[in-house]
């Protein structure tokens, strides 16, 4: 294949040899492509529907060892692993992206079949899992042990916390609080991911490891891959330059990921606890990603915390240098 001249919406000239580029992908808005060269250096071009086509089946016949399509918190292709979502290619600013293969957000690991644990540790490069459980939810459903992978836990809540909501179901008064309160109550558990003192304890952990990572990719997960896992993720998105918009769209991405686990739960609550299928959908909101959740930890940071900056540093022990040195290690 011959050399691929470009140019780029700043105006400048790009020449490229099939083996100088390591990733490329179509950028969200339609008629942007975005090519990252072996150097880590990202440049975007306008290019329409069929000359993207036409470059996208040159370089693949190439032969040449690129990646195809940044994943932007789409599901990867598992079997039993329905929110275990890449941040690869997430739009980290104007100029970079998050890196491929090194950040990865999940539901619990318990039903991950062989397929599965190959395809995270292969193509994915996973090296490292990060369980953001409580004891009472470890015990239950524990974590498959995968040779080569580090499995640390970093409660993001105590069990109480996490259980108050889940021992609700176990009566009927509860269930009609939950059915009440249900929302408010989810906006509670997020203030206490941010706020409560076992909360803060787990996310500065969580940012340590993300530091001293040397190779290979991070998992981190929560039950569902939604709260604890959720919120985790929105502040390292916003810590790496995704702007607010990129934050909440990943946040969101669970609702259609989640969308069975819904379906099944509704049909237990028929079935198990005797309620009408309209009752049972009112229960949605422990499977769904809210923006009202969301900003709930957002506000409780700045009304609390003096602002999203001073959280970083003062709770999480995250200076400028070390919010520079996660820029470094996961974004292009």
């Amino acid at each position: 294949m011959e050399s691929i001249a470009l140019t780029d919406i700043n105006g400048i000239r790009h020449v490229y040899e099939p083996d100088d580029i390591l990733w490329f992908f179509e950028e969200t808005r339609p008629g942007l492509v975005r090519i990252i060269n072996t150097e880590r250096q990202l440049a975007t071009f306008a290019l329409d529907s069929r000359q993207t086509a036409v470059l996208k089946k040159e370089l693949k016949a190439s032969g040449s060892p690129i990646w195809f399509g940044a994943f932007q918190g789409e599901r990867l292709p598992l079997n039993k692993l329905p929110n275990t979502r890449g941040l690869g290619g997430l739009s980290a600013g104007s100029s970079a992206v998050i890196g491929h293969h090194e950040l990865i957000r999940s539901g619990a690991l318990h039903d991950a079949t062989p397929h599965d644990v190959e395809y995270l540790t292969g193509t994915m490069g996973l090296k490292t899992i990060i369980d953001l459980r409580t004891d009472l939810e470890i015990a239950a459903k524990p974590d498959p042990a995968i040779p080569g992978v580090q499995w640390v836990h970093v409660p993001l809540l105590d069990t109480w916390e996490y259980e108050e909501i889940g021992l609700r179901t176990l009566t009927e008064s509860g269930l009609e609080e939950m059915r009440n309160q249900g929302p408010e109550m989810m906006v509670r558990l997020y203030r206490k991911i941010v706020g409560a003192p076992e909360g803060i304890r787990g996310l500065k952990k969580f940012f340590q490891i993300l530091l001293a990572k040397r190779s290979g990719s991070v998992l981190w997960h929560c039950t569902q891959g939604k709260d604890r896992t959720g919120v985790a993720a929105a502040i390292l998105e916003r810590i790496l330059g995704c702007d607010a918009q990129v934050v909440e769209q990943d946040y969101l991405q669970t609702n259609p990921c989640l969308h069975m686990q819904e379906d099944q739960t509704e049909a237990w609550l028929t079935k198990k606890l005797h309620l009408s299928q309209k009752t049972a959908r009112d229960f949605s909101f422990l499977f769904e990603a809210r923006p009202e959740f969301l900003q709930a930890a957002w506000d409780i940071i700045d009304t609390e915390f003096g602002g999203f900056a001073a959280y970083l540093e003062n709770q999480l022990g995250l200076d400028q240098e070390k919010q520079a040195q996660l820029k470094r290690m996961y974004t292009c």
